[in-house]
């Protein structure tokens, strides 16, 4: 029998926030969408089976917000820096904290 873990695939840390990467990528769409359209066209969920269950509609996952957001701001960043400034004003999930440069 498989233990129940509710950590995320990517960083290994507990899943606090849990919005699976679908549900994250319809809302960041729609804000992306509002500046760039083609842009928000390249935003897609990574379905990963885990134990934690979606607040939104109850889908399992096991990727955390922080981590699929740093994806897609990523990706806005080498697109778009507006974009990826606005993008992370509104779906932070503690990106800044590990987007500080400490050198």
């Amino acid at each position: 029998m498989r233990g129940v873990s509710h950590r995320c695939i990517e960083c290994d840390e507990i899943i606090t926030n849990p919005v699976c990467s679908d549900c994250l990528a319809k809302r960041m769409r729609v804000m992306v969408q509002e500046f760039r359209p083609g842009l928000a066209r390249g935003i897609k969920g990574f379905k990963t089976e885990g134990d934690t269950s979606c607040i939104f509609c109850g889908n399992l996952m096991a990727l955390c917000a922080h981590c699929f957001s740093e994806g897609i701001y990523d990706y806005l960043s080498e697109k778009d820096a507006m974009v990826a400034k606005e993008f992370l004003n509104r779906f932070d999930f503690d990106l800044r904290k590990s987007l500080v440069d400490f050198s």
